[in-house]
């Protein structure tokens, strides 16, 4: 003989089973094991920008091409060139830490350079400073076929921008180096990049979470009486 219940009975049996599942599941060692994964996500994440970080942007434009038509000359060293590239480096600490001058590498070890490659000459260089933050004290040296870049501090958020000339269409200018608590300088990701990659990782985190709670209520799911 099978019982029969109110309708509103079995509505609050079944709510309630829900709510002691859940419960069990809130204080289960898969809920703990999200959470120190969260954790440990949330403390790497912190202590990354919690130092220096340095980035960098690169961009290449023509300046300028000269015919004997138009009588445009272009002199620069008491040399006339036909073909001018400008080449905008810029230098960016994108962390929550100040970087100071004197943690940098020195010359002759790795110190924060733009290197030029053999191919490419360039014919004059200076300081971008309509795009180099007003309290970034900077000065350039050519050392060993690289553009050095010598600062006192680069707070959060300060950048430094180099402009190169040349003659060739190079849009391939880097910065390396190296200083303490900075092992390497990336070069920053555009717009849509940043975008696809935080939409890749967030949908990433989203199918972890689930398929753990789904493994968990499909492993404790009441098994049907016989």
């Amino acid at each position: 003989m099978y019982k029969t219940y109110h309708r509103s009975y079995r509505h609050t049996h079944h709510h309630s089973r829900f709510l002691n599942q859940l419960w069990n599941f809130l204080t289960s060692s898969t809920m703990a094991f999200m959470l120190a994964v969260s954790a440990i996500i949330i403390g790497y994440y912190q202590f990354y920008l919690s130092r220096p970080i340095l980035e960098y942007t690169s961009s290449t434009d023509k300046v300028i091409s000269s015919t004997e038509e138009d009588g445009i000359h272009i002199h620069i060293n008491g040399t006339d060139y036909k073909n001018i590239y400008k080449s905008v480096v810029t230098l960016t600490n994108s962390g929550e830490e100040a970087l100071s001058g004197n943690d940098v590498s020195p010359i002759g070890h790795d110190p924060i350079r733009i290197p030029v490659p053999a191919q490419i000459k360039v014919l004059y260089y200076n300081v971008d400073y309509e795009n180099t933050s007003p309290d970034v004290s900077v000065k350039l040296e050519n050392i060993n076929n690289s553009i050095v870049i010598k600062f006192s501090f680069l707070n959060p958020g300060n950048s430094i921008s180099v402009n190169l000339f040349s003659e060739q269409n190079y849009s391939q200018f880097k910065i390396i180096g190296s200083a303490a608590g900075v092992n390497e300088i990336n070069q920053t990701l555009n717009r849509k990049q940043t975008q696809k990659i935080m939409f890749l990782g967030i949908l990433g985190l989203i199918a972890f979470y689930s398929l753990f709670t789904f493994l968990y209520f499909r492993h404790h799911r009441r098994l049907p009486r016989i």
